[in-house]
């Protein structure tokens, strides 16, 4: 076989992936979640029923770009929402570099102060590039016109302007709904704000529990977990971590409630 010949059968090859992969990413009425494996960082990506792309933290660095790109389709350079749950880096690195890639609808944000530098230049951008940024407010869910809900569940409002020293506590939590499914995001909330959030009453149960801050023993309390009652948890860390994540508390606190865990990356359609 020539040359001529092995580059036009690659070609094809080439081809045929590319048209498999923009087939599977099809809007099919569900809503898909992916958990993406960026190491030691969050970074969710939220596929709704009817295509609507929702990014919940950026990582620890820009593997978050290649999680997209395995989501989304080759020729789509729109994200509807990012969503970043509070600017610690292992949670915001890649957001400046998908603004620059991406055409971003609008950003939510805890509504803190903080002299972060990769928040301050996230900042930046967005209103260079007259992107609206939305304050999180339990009041205020957000509804998409496909049926899909982003419960707001944590901070309070009140939390708008202030400096705390102690971001994680401040991260934004969100309940996506999709039918009688749903999945929690809790960013890296510690146990004085499960707390809180159960002092709410406001309804947490889930089909799927993303255990906050990687799984350190700060988090996922017996009470918290116990009222979330997921069918699964999963949690987002890197593979011998200096941080001994997941904490060996955690892990009996899930199986002793039964819960099964997910240590990678997790698709799951609701």
């Amino acid at each position: 076989m020539n040359q001529r010949k092995i580059l036009g059968l690659l070609g094809v090859i080439g081809l045929l992936g590319l048209v498999t992969q923009e087939l599977r990413i099809l809007p099919d009425g569900l809503l898909h979640a992916y958990i993406l494996n960026v190491g030691q960082g969050d970074s969710i990506l939220l596929v709704s029923p009817s295509g609507k792309q929702i990014l919940i933290d950026g990582g620890p660095d820009l593997s978050a770009l290649e999680g997209i790109g395995n989501h989304m389709s080759f020729f789509d350079r729109n994200i509807d929402l990012l969503v970043l749950t509070h600017p610690d880096l292992d949670h915001i690195a890649a957001f400046p570099e998908i603004l620059r890639r991406y055409s971003v609808g609008a950003i939510l944000l805890s509504g803190i102060e903080t002299p972060q530098p990769q928040y301050q230049r996230l900042l930046s951008i967005a209103t260079k590039q007259n992107i609206p940024v939305i304050i999180a407010d339990p009041k205020k869910d957000i509804v998409l016109e496909d049926g899909l809900i982003l419960d707001v569940l944590w901070p309070p409002h009140g939390t708008f302007g202030s400096q705390p020293k102690n971001t994680n506590n401040t991260s934004i939590v969100l309940r996506a709904i999709h039918g009688s499914s749903s999945i929690l995001l809790t960013g890296d909330i510690e146990e004085p704000a499960e707390r809180a959030i159960l002092k709410t009453g406001a309804d947490i149960q889930s089909t799927i529990f993303k255990v906050a801050h990687h799984g350190s023993k700060t988090s996922t309390s017996t009470g918290f977990l116990l009222v979330v009652d997921p069918k699964i948890a999963v949690v987002s860390l890197g593979k011998d971590n200096q941080f001994g994540h997941p904490h060996g508390d955690v892990l009996r606190r899930l199986e002793k409630a039964g819960i099964p865990i997910r240590r990678k990356a997790l698709l799951a359609s609701l």
